[in-house]
């Protein structure tokens, strides 16, 4: 009986084990999606990423400002009242963020910085009504990456 006892304790520890060495993890830059509400949802796109993927794996992507303000003017657009609040949530975090800071562009190229709550990632969207273009760089442990 302690035999069997032994062998079931064994066999359920190997058993056990063996669940997490074939795990994968996802080392890939964030997807972030903006939010207004909670209500409305806009997944924003990539335009300069330095990232460092699983087992130091260089992900790289450059686009020119002019460029990357064309790409996001042609982005599902996101219509909100002035003031309205708004927050970023990322899709993983297995990074730690060292920064995370945002601006707008208005139609006339102004740019006006948004400040971000770091802990909860809120922030307030522009007084002035208009149309902008909305742009956040993140910086972490694995690398920068603008959106």
């Amino acid at each position: 009986m302690k035999g069997f006892i032994k062998l079931s304790l064994f066999t359920f520890i190997i058993v056990g084990l063996s669940g997490c060495i074939g795990e994968e993890y996802d080392f890939s830059p964030p997807t972030v999606t903006l939010s207004a509400n909670d209500v409305l949802d806009v997944e924003l796109k990539e335009t300069n990423v330095d990232w460092r993927g699983e087992e130091g794996k260089q992900y790289r992507k450059e686009t020119n400002t002019r460029n990357g303000i064309n790409r996001a003017k042609k982005q599902q657009q996101l219509a909100v009242a002035p003031e309205t609040p708004g927050n970023l949530r990322f899709d993983s975090e297995d990074f730690l963020v060292n920064d995370i800071s945002s601006y707008t562009i208005s139609t006339s190229n102004a740019k006006q910085d948004i400040s971000i709550n770091e802990q909860d990632r809120t922030f307030t969207f522009p007084k002035k009504k208009g149309n902008y273009v909305y742009v956040l760089e993140l910086q972490t442990d694995e690398a920068t990456h603008n959106m």
